[in-house]
């Protein structure tokens, strides 16, 4: 299976050096002032899900549409790549991209709290939580109808998604919503996170990983529609 999409993708973001810089400082910026408030562990943890994950699905689906509206998306798949290779290469390339641009903010809200393997740990969660943040963005897109849609759009996926995963709330578990957190992607990034201030046990790692290989086929299954809106949204 030829990689070219994922080659491609990584390419242009490494080309523009200066995005690149400006997407490592935006968050580092609004992650230090969170460190050096010392703000309470819940509250922390969830700034920096929250960052960490609106990051990936806007960086997927905003970026997808506007492509789209070029018409770069048409052209693509006029070659013969299917929608379904596209779709996911674009995806594992977006969220190694957003891994190593949060790798400066992932670096300052652990700095003193966690060993090297438990930084390293918290990279890897980190990039596998980017990578099912950015087949959400995928999904977003082909939903939208233009970039005001799909950043409202990727806004409320993301947020419900870091709801359903305890983010804003802790449900009582065995209750209908601690089923819902126990199987969501999200929870184990914000456990993570949270753990690593008050040592609480961090829980979600099944989950994770389910979604992790479900969410790409699903992809694979809805690329077709995906890639028919996509070409729609193509400016005349």
């Amino acid at each position: 299976m030829s990689l070219l999409i994922a080659e491609v993708e990584l390419r242009i973001a490494l080309a523009r050096k200066r995005l690149l810089v400006l997407n490592m400082l935006v968050p580092l910026l609004l992650v230090v002032p969170v460190v050096l408030g010392a703000a309470p562990a819940f509250h922390a943890s969830a700034v920096y899900a929250v960052l960490f994950m609106l990051f990936g699905t806007f960086g997927s689906a905003i970026p997808l549409v506007r492509d789209a509206e070029m018409g770069l998306v048409g052209r693509i798949l006029q070659t013969g790549i299917r929608p379904g290779g596209f779709l996911v290469q674009r995806a594992a390339a977006g969220c190694t991209v957003d891994a190593v641009q949060l790798l400066p903010a992932l670096a300052v809200a652990t700095f003193g709290s966690l060993s090297l393997g438990g930084f390293l740990t918290t990279f890897v969660i980190m990039w596998a939580s980017l990578w099912i943040a950015n087949l959400l963005g995928n999904i977003v897109a082909g939903m939208a109808r233009s970039l005001a849609e799909t950043a409202l759009f990727a806004a409320v996926t993301a947020l419900f998604m870091l709801h359903f995963s305890g983010v804003f709330r802790t449900p009582m578990p065995g209750t209908f919503w601690g089923i819902v957190e126990a199987a969501s992607p999200f929870r184990i990034l914000h456990e993570t996170l949270l753990g690593m201030s008050v040592g609480a046990s961090v829980e979600g790692a099944s989950a994770l990983i389910v979604w992790a290989v479900v969410l790409p086929v699903l992809t694979l299954v809805v690329a077709r529609p995906i890639a028919t809106s996509l070409k729609a949204a193509t400016r005349q």
